[in-house]
């Protein structure tokens, strides 16, 4: 049932990659339709007409690489930082005046 699922969603993944990579003017040879004619009405001597729209298939999406700019503004709030002191417990230092440099004596096993 897993690999049924992974073949199907991959079919799909493969058909949306297609769609968006190949110029849309190469799948439309394939479409297998005459586009619309334009209607001319020659006004003294200037030919006029309405803005062409090729098939309504050219213009289903926006195509690829085009650059999109937006701004974006974030909300500044100040931040103060608050450190408390560590109490820390003293240590003292008492100096042994008595005691011999000579380590003490290993035992033996």
């Amino acid at each position: 049932m897993y690999k049924r699922l992974q073949k199907i969603l991959a079919v799909i993944l493969l058909g949306v990659f297609t769609l968006n990579t190949v110029p849309r003017e190469f799948i439309h040879l394939f479409a297998g339709h005459h586009d619309t004619q334009d209607l001319h009405a020659p006004v003294g001597g200037v030919t006029v007409s309405e803005e062409h729209r090729h098939c309504d298939f050219l213009q289903i999406g926006v195509e690829p690489f085009e650059q999109y700019t937006t701004t974006f503004i974030s909300p500044v709030r100040p931040l103060i930082w608050v450190f408390q002191l560590l109490d820390l417990p003293e240590t003292s230092y008492v100096p042994y005046r008595d005691l011999s440099p000579r380590a003490p004596p290993s035992a033996l096993a």
